[in-house]
């Protein structure tokens, strides 16, 4: 592997102001081959992963679906009555690994966040926004959140110390953490945002006003969830996971050979390849959404966002045209890529501190990234 051309690519983008902080790393044969600081970060150095976190709390609803203590038709009602109230009694544990669960836009406040009662008692009074399993829409943060009480309830484990245990101890990943907190806060470099985000194109592209103040609640939003030291503690399974590249391509390459066994054939071939939900994806032009239950596959079914009077032609593919159709992982809101190619064997990870608030610029830079890597891996 040459790393010269990812290499002067990140320093371009760094000594230009369109990165700051970050990490990026490279597994191959169960192990990693090359990890790499970048900005004022350090190997040391820990990121929000946001939602790249999610595969990982998936896997550990694998292993619960593996030892029949869960089934992805269990109702979350069965396991917790409370929650079936406003229409949520028939939301599945399918549904909310494939987001048809039909309560994405419910957040848990700061003041609740940080116990499980709080939480809890939030969740219970959510209301179902269609009939669960009918359509698909993206869940940032609430399916996590679920999924997390439901993993407390059948293993009497909080839920950061069930991933720790049933997951990241067995595959001796030690720095990919949910629920941090006292001093090792100091280790995770903190968000910073850049660039104003492109009004005119936001507006042709949805047909609706979008102003600075719309952009700031939304800023406001992310802000607080990433550098605030009581969400950061109470770790959502939706995004919240703290960790640096190295673990993260260092899990993946777990999910391509499996070491300790540690889930069944049957399940991993199910959450690695087996895309149970092909519904209309709106954030992919009503693209098909290829999500099994954890991941995104990357397929050959991608988009393409053309403005031609914006000079906006892009592939909307998840990880980038350079890879295979079978790959598989899942990026995350502040920059994050995270995946694996089977056909190559090959994991990466690029981790950083930057929230891009043009999102048409960020969206180029991580494709040109993964171009790079994948140039790597040759």
């Amino acid at each position: 592997m040459s790393f010269e051309e990812l290499d002067q690519l990140i320093a371009g983008l760094v000594s230009d102001g369109q990165l700051a902080d970050g990490q990026y790393a490279f597994g191959r044969d169960g192990l990693i081959v090359t990890a790499q600081a970048f900005g004022e970060a350090t190997l040391d150095s820990r990121f929000c992963i946001f939602s790249s976190t999610k595969p990982i709390f998936a896997s550990l609803v694998w292993r619960l679906l593996d030892n029949g203590k869960l089934d992805l038709q269990t109702k979350i009602a069965e396991v917790w009555p409370e929650f079936g109230a406003h229409g949520k009694d028939r939301i599945t544990i399918e549904d909310l690994l494939v987001f048809t669960a039909g309560i994405p836009s419910p957040m848990i406040p700061r003041d609740a966040v940080g116990t499980r009662e709080g939480r809890a008692r939030h969740m219970e009074q959510w209301e179902v926004e269609w009939e669960p399993g009918t359509r698909y829409e993206y869940h940032p943060f609430s399916a996590g959140w679920v999924l997390g009480e439901v993993v407390a309830r059948v293993t009497g484990l909080d839920h950061g110390t069930a991933l720790r245990e049933l997951v990241l101890d067995p595959l001796g990943i030690a720095r990919l953490e949910l629920g941090v907190s006292g001093d090792r806060i100091g280790e995770i470099r903190p968000v910073r945002y850049i660039r104003s985000a492109p009004f005119d194109i936001l507006e042709a592209l949805t047909g609706e006003p979008s102003t600075a103040e719309s952009e700031e609640k939304v800023l406001f939003d992310i802000r607080s969830f990433a550098n605030d030291p009581v969400v950061i503690g109470a770790g959502a399974p939706g995004g919240g996971a703290i960790s640096d590249a190295a673990s993260v391509a260092l899990f993946y390459q777990a999910l391509l050979h499996n070491p300790e066994r540690l889930w069944s054939r049957e399940i991993l071939a199910d959450a690695t390849a087996n895309i149970r939900n092909r519904m209309p994806d709106p954030l992919r032009l009503g693209a098909p959404a290829n999500r099994t239950i954890g991941l995104l596959v990357a397929t050959e079914e991608n988009p393409r966002l053309s403005i031609p009077e914006h000079h906006i032609d892009l592939e909307m593919h998840p990880f980038g045209p350079a890879v295979s159709p079978s790959t598989f992982g899942h990026g995350g809101g502040g920059g994050q890529i995270a995946f694996a190619d089977p056909e190559t064997g090959v994991s990466f990870c690029f981790l950083s501190n930057v929230i891009d608030r043009d999102a048409f610029a960020a969206f180029n830079n991580q494709q040109d990234i993964v171009a790079a890597a994948v140039s790597a891996m040759t």
